[in-house]
Formats: structure tokens, sequence, C-alpha cells
């Protein structure tokens, strides 16, 4: 499958863009993208999509890439718009992988749709938001992120003026150089010895905020300063909860977090790995779907 293929479809109350990635007539498995991030992100999962036969299906979220604002006032409120694709799709029953800012709608949509969702994968994806201590144990970059974070929570106003500062900074072509700076070292190298990731890395943030920079401002307050929408107990279905130790962007303490909440959650942790974990996990992630993909 054409890793650059993209499509637009009208549902009866917004427009959703979305892509596919690996096996065409594969079991379908739907990836919720990072924050931020687009459909782009799906063709890491386009070589080990077409081995293991799974059609991966990227869909943008409000205000990223082609897909239309507004977006609900919870994470759970991106459901509907999930339920009505897929019934457009002819999707019965599917999978579903969240990666870093994804994982909390990916939960979401198991925890609405239980009859449907065969299970779940998130990585190097948050615990639900609440004030959480500076720990000592975390790296710097880590610890200065989870201070932003609780700021964000006491005081949510400055979403907005914080989403249009990384808005200006992607348009001047200094994207991914400044969030790379801001990332664990694991991830710094790996994105510093690699120019084609960089350059995939690059279009990714560009097509995030085409259309401005309240999508992104949207996800941020969404996943960060509000409730989720459901509680994860609610999530029945099994989840595999994938996450680097090395990840400064989110903490593998927030991985051990989900997995205990969870009722069927199962921890892979992977020493060494950092944020970017999805790109260089794909196949693992999605084997250890396999069996729950019947």
């Amino acid at each position: 499958m054409s890793a650059a293929a993209s499509r637009t479809i009208a549902l009866p109350h917004c427009r959703v863009s979305y892509a596919e990635y690996g096996a065409e007539d594969g079991m379908p498995v739907l990836y919720c993208h990072g924050v931020p991030g687009t459909h782009l992100e799906g063709e890491a999962f386009d070589e080990a999509g077409a081995a293991a036969g799974v059609r991966v299906v990227a869909v943008d979220r409000p205000g990223m890439a082609e897909s239309s604002l507004p977006a609900g006032e919870r994470v759970a409120d991106w459901v509907d718009t999930v339920v009505e694709l897929a019934d457009r799709l002819g999707f019965e029953r599917f999978g579903v992988i969240g990666v870093s800012g994804g994982g909390p709608y990916a939960l979401a949509i198991a925890a609405r749709l239980p009859e449907r969702v065969t299970g779940v994968a998130v990585v190097s994806a948050p615990a639900p938001a609440g004030e959480q201590a500076d720990a000592a144990e975390l790296d710097p970059v880590a610890r200065k992120r989870r201070r932003g974070l609780n700021v964000l929570r006491r005081i949510p106003f400055l979403v907005h003026p914080m989403a249009m500062e990384m808005s200006m900074v992607i348009r001047r072509q200094r994207g991914v150089a400044g969030l790379v700076a801001q990332m664990a070292s694991v991830d710094r190298e790996r994105v510093e010895g690699d120019a084609e990731l960089t350059a995939k890395l690059e279009e990714n943030l560009r097509r995030s905020f085409e259309q401005g920079s309240r999508g992104f401002a949207t996800d941020i307050r969404l996943v960060f300063t509000r409730d989720w929408g459901f509680a994860l107990t609610d999530v029945t279905v099994p989840v595999q909860v994938w996450h680097g130790d090395a990840d400064g962007n989110v903490p593998a303490d927030d991985a051990h977090r989900l997995a205990a909440a969870l009722p069927h959650g199962r921890l892979h942790i992977v020493p060494g790995a950092g944020h970017l974990l999805f790109v260089d996990r794909p196949a693992d992630i999605l084997a250890s779907m396999g069996g729950e993909q019947s």
C-alpha cells in the first residue's frame, strides 16, 4: 500500500482526513497520532503491517492535516467521529494503536466500543492528567516537561499562547530542531543520525500546523488539562502498554501507572528506548496485539 495514499471523507458533522498503510485487505487497526501529529506517522507501520496482514488506518484529529474543527470538550468525544468513520469504511471490529498523546484517544475508543475493539496498544503514552510530584529520579528533560504540564493544569489558558508560539517556530522551519533539543539524548541521537527520519518528522510537524495552532492547542487541553471522559477501569479489552525506559517526553512512570490501572493491561518496558519507540519497534507492537486480532 502506498505510504503517500491519503483521503478525506465528509461525515455529517465534520471532515476527516486519513491514510492507509500496511496490507490493503488486512485486519483493520486504527492509528491515533501523537501531539502534535498527523496520519503521516502511520507510515512507521507500513512495512510491518504488510508483513503481518494488518491494514493500518491513521486518522487525523480535528485541526490536523485536513480534518476540520471544532473538536469536543473531552477526549472521549472523539469516539463519535471514529464510529462514523469505521462504519463508512465497513469495519465491524478493529484494533487500535495510540502513540504518545494519541494513547488517551485509543483508550477512549476501547472504553466506549468494547464490542468492536479487539485489542489496543498504547506506545509512549501519558497517564491521566493530575498534579504529579517533581520526581528527583527524572532526568532534567523529563523534569522540565513535567513542571510545564503541572503549570498548564493549574493555568489552562496558557495552552493557546504556547500553541501559537510552537506554530510560529514550525513555520520558521526550526520545528524539528527545537523539539529534538527538548528530547532525551537517546532520541536526539536517533534523529540527528537519520536524515530521512528528520525529513519525515519535519513534514509531520508542518502538516500538524497547516491549519494553524488550534488543533494542537485542543489536543494539549483535552489530553493534559481535563478529565478524559472515561475511567481506565472502563477499558475492558486487552491493552499492550509499550514504553522506553529512557523516554524524556513521557516518563516510564506513566506506563507503570497505566498498566496498573487497566483491567487487562500488559506492560512492555524497552531498555534504552526513548519516545520514538514506535519508529523502531512497529513489528513487535503489532505482534503483541496479534493474539487479539481475531
